[in-house]
C-alpha cells in the first residue's frame, strides 16, 4: 500500500529517499528532465513508508525550495497535491451582480487570460478551503475538470510566470503528454518562449519513462514538434556534465533495507536475521525495482516463508548462500592465482587513491580503463569471474551494483537497419552500474560488413560516455579476440593490452579433482580402480584436446554420463559404488591399449612391393613402444616423418597406412590423413599464409599431415617475394605446440628433403626420423606390373614383359629424376591395355597381354605412345 498524504508532510523538508534527492533540480535551468529505471517505481523514504513516483517527487521538490507545485496529465490538466500549492495559485474572487452573486460561488480570474473564459472557475466546485481528496491514490489533490488543453497550456504557462512563488510545473508522464496532447503548437511554443526567457528559479519538470537520456532524445525526434526541449536533451546527452537532467536509479542497499522492514511491520514478513545483511547486499546488487521486491516480499509473507538466504536464492542465485568473499571464491577458483593477484592489485590502488584523497591530492588524471578481455577456451571460468569482477568492483567502490548482464553477440545486433544500436543501448541500459559481460565477442567483428560493426560504434560510445558506470568484459578464443581487437582501433584503447586476461585450460589434476568432486556432489562413491581409470580418460582427453574442448564443463558431462549408467545398473541398491562399466564406450578411446604384435600390425605392408626398409623402420618403433608399455613407462608422442625418395615408391600409401598403425598402437587417437601441397599452405597475399597453414594442422589434429614435395615450400626462399618461408616457420610452431597430436610426413628427393632441412635447422630437431623409399629394382617393377595386371584380371606373357620392362628402362634412362616407378608402371599397363582393346575389337578376345600390346621401347624416348594411334601418348 502506498501511504497518503499527512498533515506532516506539509513541513519544509517532508522525508525524502535516496534516487530523489533535491540536489537533482538545478537552479538556473529552464526544465529538469527526469528519466531512468526507476521512473515509475515505488520509493521508501527515511520514515520506512512507501511512496509513489509522484508522491516521493512533490517531497523533492518541496525539499528543494518550490513554493508551489503544480501537476499535470492529459486527464487532469492542472492539479495540486498539497494546501499550499493550491491556495497560492487561487486569485480573491471578483463579485458580479447575477447569477453567480450567491453564497459560495466563486470566479477565478487570470491576468493573461482575456475574453468569454475570463470568468471561469478552473478547479472545479470543490471549496477553495478544503480541497477535494482523491482517495484512490491516497493524497489530497484538486483536479481541474472540463479544461481544455489549449487552456490547461495557458494556465500553466501563467503559473511559471508567476514571481511571486517559486513553482515547478510537473508532467509526470511526459512521454505520453507530448505525444497525445492537442495543443501541441501552444506547448511547443511555451516552452521555447520559457526556455528563451523564463522565470529564475521557476522550472517545468519532465518526467520520461525512458531508460537513458539517447532514449529521450529519440522520442523527442521523432516527437517533432518540441524543437527547444529536444535541442535542451541533446546538449545535455552529448555533454553529461550539465545540469538540467537527472537518471532516478534502481534503490540501493539502505532503501531495500527499509522495504524489507516496512513488509516486516506492517505486513508480519519473518525475517531471518543472520542472513539480513547478506540477503540486502544480494538485492541490491540485482538491476530490479522496489516494486518488483516488494511483490517478492510479500510472496513470502503470503508463503508463510521465512526472508534469508535459502528463500532468495532463485531470486539472487547461489552466491548469496555462499558466506565467502568474491574475492575468497576468486582464491578458491583452480588456476586463478594470476587473476587473485591482478584484483589485489586493483584493491591497493583504489586504496591508495583514497588515502590521496583524504590528503587532498586527488588525482585530476582520467582514472586508467577498468573494461577487461577474457581469452581462453570454453569452460575455463571466465563467465564465473566476470560475475565475481562486478561484485569485487563494486567493493572498492568503482560500481555501485555490480550485477552482471551476460550477452552474446546476437544480442546485440539486429537484421534491419537502426535496430542494432537501438539493441546495444537497451542492454548497456541493464547493465550500468555493472559489466556488461559479452561472450564470444568475435561474432561482432566477424560480421563487420552486416551490423556488428554498428554495434561495436555504439559500445564503444557508450563506454566512453558511461565509463563512470560500466565496466565491459569480452571474452573468446585466444586468436579470434585478437582478430576482434584489431577490428576497430577504438577498441584497443578501450582494451589496454594490460587489461587482457588468459584463462588457460585446466591440467589433468584440476580436472579429475572436479570430476571426482561433480560425482561426489551427486552422492555416489568410487572404486580405487575406477578412479585410477578415469584418471586415465581425463589425461587423454586432455591430451587430445582441442579449442573447442570444455575443461570444466567436459568434466560435470561426463560425471553426468556416469550417474546415468550407475542409476540403471544399481536401481535402489544405491551403495554400491561406481565401477569400471559405468564409463561410457565413447570415453574409453582415451584408454591405453596394449601395443599389438609388430608382425601382425605391418603385415599389410607386405602386400607391397619394395617396402623391406620402409617396413624394418616401423617394426623398430613398435617394438620400442610394446617395451615401454611391458616396463609400465610412459608412452612416447608419435614422431614426424621424413619420406625420402622418387616418384612412385609408395610414400603416400605408406603415410595413410601410418595414420591406422600410430592408431592402433595409441599414439594418435583418430589416424586419420590429410594430403596438402604448396599451394594448400602457400598463400599469394601477405597474411593469409599463416592461416592455411594452421588450418591444414586443424584438419590433421590427432592425425597425420603428409605434405607432398615439401621442398617446393621454400622454393622461392632466394629473393623472389614469396611466402614459403612464413609456411615452415609457422608449421614449426604448430609442430611444437601440438607435439602428442600431430604427426607431419614431409616427402621428396632426398637431396631436396636434404636442403629444405638445410633452410631451417629446426626442420632437423623436429623430423627425427627418415624412412628411404630407394627405386624400385627391375625385378620389382617386374613384380609390381604382374600384379597389377592381375588385379585387371590380365595374363602378360612372358615376351610381353621382357619388351614392357625394356620400355621401362628407357624410360628410366631417359628421365631418371622424372621416373614415376611404379607410376610409370601404372601408365605402362594402361597403354598396353590399349592395345589389347584394339584387338578385342578386331575379334581377338583373351585375357593374354601380347607383346604387340606393349609400345614400343624405342618410343619411350620421346614419351610417345603408339605412333600410328593404337594407344594413348605417355
Amino acid at each position: 500500500m502506498i501511504e497518503p498524504l499527512t498533515q506532516d508532510d506539509h513541513v519544509a523538508r517532508p522525508p525524502g529517499t535516496e534516487r530523489l534527492a533535491p540536489e537533482s533540480v538545478r537552479n538556473g535551468e529552464p526544465f529538469t528532465v527526469f528519466y531512468g529505471p526507476g521512473v515509475g517505481d515505488i520509493f521508501v523514504d527515511s520514515t520506512g513508508r512507501i511512496r509513489s513516483m509522484e508522491q516521493s517527487l512533490w517531497r523533492m521538490l518541496r525539499s528543494a525550495g518550490f513554493e508551489r507545485i503544480v501537476f499535470s496529465t492529459l486527464q487532469d490538466p492542472v492539479y495540486f497535491r498539497d494546501r499550499a500549492s493550491w491556495d497560492r495559485s487561487r486569485r480573491p474572487a471578483r463579485r458580479t451582480p447575477g447569477a453567480t452573486d450567491r453564497p459560495g460561488a466563486r470566479s477565478m480570474h487570470h491576468a493573461g487570460l482575456r475574453g468569454p473564459l475570463g470568468g471561469m472557475q478552473l478547479l472545479g466546485a470543490a471549496s477553495a478551503a478544503e480541497p477535494a481528496r482523491n482517495t484512490a491514490t491516497g493524497a489530497g489533490a484538486a483536479r481541474a475538470s472540463g479544461i481544455s488543453d489549449p487552456f490547461g497550456v495557458m494556465t500553466l504557462t501563467a503559473h511559471l510566470r508567476s514571481t511571486a512563488h517559486r513553482t515547478a510545473v510537473v508532467f509526470p508522464h511526459a512521454d505520453e503528454f507530448l505525444l497525445h496532447n492537442r495543443a501541441p503548437r501552444q506547448l511547443a511554443g511555451a516552452l521555447a518562449e520559457w526556455a528563451a526567457d523564463g522565470v529564475e528559479g521557476n522550472q517545468w519538470i519532465l518526467v520520461f519513462n525512458r531508460p537513458s537520456l539517447g532514449r529521450v532524445a529519440e522520442f523527442l525526434a521523432q516527437l517533432g514538434h518540441c524543437p527547444q526541449l529536444e535541442t535542451f536533451v541533446t546538449e545535455r546527452r552529448d555533454e553529461p556534465a550539465r545540469g538540467g537532467t537527472h537518471r532516478i536509479e534502481l534503490p540501493q542497499k539502505p532503501e531495500l533495507e527499509r522495504l524489507v522492514h516496512s513488509v516486516r511491520l506492517r505486513k508480519g514478513l519473518r525475517v531471518g536475521w543472520r542472513d539480513l545483511d547478506r540477503v540486502v547486499r544480494g538485492m541490491a546488487g540485482q538491476p530490479q525495482t522496489a516494486r518488483v521486491w516488494r511483490e517478492r516480499l510479500q510472496h513470502l509473507r503470503v508463503g508463510e516463508r521465512t526472508l534469508d538466504r535459502d528463500s532468495v536464492r532463485d531470486w539472487l542465485g547461489g552466491s548469496v548462500a555462499d558466506e565467502r568473499t568474491p574475492w575468497e571464491r576468486l582464491a578458491a577458483m583452480p588456476g586463478t592465482e594470476e587473476l587473485v593477484r591482478r584484483f589485489e592489485g586493483l584493491r591497493a590502488e583504489v586504496a591508495a587513491s583514497e588515502e590521496l584523497r583524504a590528503r587532498g591530492r586527488a588525482s585530476r588524471a582520467e582514472p586508467p580503463s577498468r573494461h577487461l578481455v577474457f581469452t581462453g577456451n570454453p569452460g575455463t571460468g571466465k563467465t564465473t569471474v566476470a560475475r565475481l569482477v562486478g561484485e569485487m568492483y563494486r567493493d572498492v567502490g568503482i560500481l555501485e551494483r555490480g550485477h552482471c548482464v551476460e550477452a552474446k553477440p546476437g544480442d546485440l545486433v539486429a537484421g534491419y537497419v537502426g535496430q542494432t544500436a537501438l539493441r546495444t543501448d537497451a542492454l548497456i541500459d541493464r547493465a550500468l552500474d555493472g559489466v556488461l559481460f559479452i561472450d564470444e565477442a568475435y561474432g561482432l567483428s566477424d560480421q563487420q560488413d552486416g551490423f556488428g560493426g554498428q554495434a561495436i560504434e555504439v559500445l564503444l560510445k557508450r563506454m566512453e560516455d558511461d565509463r563512470d558506470r560500466l565496466v565491459v568484459v569480452v571474452a573468446g578464443y585466444p586468436d579470434k579476440m585478437t582478430e576482434f581487437l584489431d577490428a576497430n582501433p577504438g577498441l584497443k584503447s578501450r582494451f589496454p593490452e594490460t587489461n587482457i586476461v588468459p584463462f588457460p585450460d585446466y591440467d589433468p589434476d584440476t580436472l579429475q579433482t572436479t570430476l571426482l568432486n561433480r560425482l561426489e556432489q551427486r552422492g555416489l562413491t568410487v572404486e580405487e580402480g575406477t578412479a585410477q581409470t578415469l584418471r586415465q580418460i581425463v589425461e587423454g582427453m586432455h591430451r587430445t584436446r582441442d579449442k573447442n574442448f570444455g575443461n570444466v564443463r567436459e568434466m560435470r558431462t561426463i560425471a553426468d554420463a556416469i550417474h546415468s549408467r550407475w542409476s540403471v545398473r544399481v536401481g535402489r541398491d544405491v551403495e554400491r559404488p561406481v565401477s569400471a562399466g559405468d564409463i561410457p564406450e565413447t570415453y574409453r578411446t582415451h584408454l591405453p591399449r596394449p601395443a599389438p604384435d609388430p608382425e601382425q600390425l605391418l603385415a599389410g605392408l607386405d602386400q607391397y612391393v619394395g617396402l623391406g626398409p620402409v617396413r624394418g623402420e616401423l617394426t623398430g618403433l613398435t617394438q620400442r613402444l610394446r617395451m615401454r608399455q611391458e616396463r609400465e613407462a610412459k608412452a612416447f608422442d608419435p614422431p614426424h616423418l621424413l619420406f625420402t625418395g622418387p616418384p612412385g615408391t609408395g610414400k603416400t600409401t605408406v603415410a595413410r597406412r601410418l595414420g591406422e598403425l600410430f592408431r592402433a598402437l595409441g599414439l594418435l587417437r583418430s589416424g586419420h590423413v590429410v594430403e596438402v601441397t604448396r599451394p594448400d599452405l602457400v598463400a599469394g597475399y601477405l597474411g593469409q599464409t599463416a592461416p592455411l597453414v594452421r588450418a591444414a594442422v586443424e584438419r590433421a589434429l590427432d592425425g597425420v599431415l603428409f605434405i607432398d614435395e615439401a621442398y617446393t615450400l621454400v622454393r622461392d626462399a632466394g629473393g623472389s617475394g614469396g611466402f614459403g618461408p612464413e609456411a615452415v616457420d609457422t608449421l614449426l610452431r604448430e609442430m611444437e605446440h601440438w607435439r602428442g597430436r600431430l604427426v607431419v610426413v614431409a616427402a621428396g628427393y632426398p637431396d631436396d628433403i636434404e636442403r629444405l632441412l638445410d633452410f631451417n635447422e629446426g626442420l632437423r630437431s623436429r623430423f627425427t626420423v627418415k624412412v628411404p623409399f630407394p627405386e624400385f629394382s627391375p625385378d620389382e617393377l617386374e613384380e609390381i606390373l604382374r600384379r597389377m595386371a592381375a588385379e585387371n584380371g590380365y595374363v602378360i606373357t612372358g615376351a610381353a614383359m621382357e619388351r614392357a620392362l625394356r620400355w621401362l628402362e628407357e624410360k628410366r634412362k631417359v628421365h631418371p629424376r622424372s621416373f614415376g616407378n611404379a607410376r610409370e608402371v601404372r601408365k605402362l599397363l594402361e597403354i598396353t591395355e590399349g592395345g589389347k582393346a584394339a584387338r578385342w575389337s578386331a575379334g581377338e578376345k583373351g585375357h593374354e597381354l601380347l607383346p604387340e600390346d606393349v609400345p614400343d621401347p624405342e618410343e619411350s624416348r620421346d614419351g610417345r605412345g603408339f605412333p600410328d594411334g593404337r594407344g594413348w601418348p605417355v
